[in-house]
């Protein structure tokens, strides 16, 4: 008898402990999938924030690219196209240097032509060269000479942006040097602005052969 009373006690002892690790074991089971739901909710408000993050950066970052875009579609091109007319401006202008340089005077008139502010006339021993500006474009003409090639007989400068004027100085009624003053008129936003601004004094033969810039 007491050794059934023993060995009762002992598979009671047993049996209570097994329970308790059952149980403990079904804690720890029903315990997981609770966390699991924390860590996928916390993603989820992780990603809600990221969202919101995003939805305040976008307007400013368009903003910006706005600002990028017109630089690259509007301003880079049009600085290009100033700068392939200021090209073309110094070109015309150092033809005309080279003329006056070689001038033997600076007539007022030649034939039916005067000289004002759209008609320069310089003479050469060539004969008479004119400089006319008109319709966004400056035109060199031999007028006279017996030596002239039909072929350099005219020479024309599209300067459809830019703005030339020249003023002949003159002493005892005797032209002796052209003073130039030029630029290029560009669109900005709505307001035009001068560009490549530049100023330059040709003198007229055995005046001097250097030009003064300023």
């Amino acid at each position: 008898m007491v050794v059934n009373a023993i060995g009762g006690g002992n598979s009671g002892r047993q049996e209570l402990s097994q329970r308790s690790q059952n149980s403990v074991v079904q804690i720890l089971s029903r315990g997981q999938p609770p966390c699991r739901r924390e860590v996928k909710d916390m993603r989820k408000g992780f990603t809600l924030v990221e969202i919101l993050v995003v939805i305040t950066v976008l307007p400013f970052v368009f903003v910006i690219m706005d600002g990028l875009f017109r630089t690259l579609l509007r301003d880079i091109p049009r600085s290009y196209s100033v700068a392939q007319e200021n090209t073309t401006l110094l070109n015309m202008l150092e033809q005309l240097r080279q003329d006056i340089e070689r001038a033997q005077g600076l007539p007022e008139s030649f034939a039916e032509l005067a000289a004002n502010d759209n008609m320069l006339l310089i003479a050469s021993e060539d004969g008479v060269i004119s400089y006319q500006l008109k319709d966004g474009q400056a035109v060199r003409r031999k007028l006279t000479g017996a030596q002239r090639d039909s072929a350099e007989e005219s020479r024309v400068w599209s300067l459809p942006h830019a703005t030339v004027v020249w003023k002949v100085w003159t002493k005892d009624g005797k032209g002796y040097a052209v003073e130039t003053k030029a630029h290029i008129e560009q669109n900005i936003r709505g307001q035009w602005k001068q560009k490549m601004a530049n100023s330059h004094l040709y003198f007229a033969g055995s005046f001097g052969k250097a030009p003064v810039q300023r």
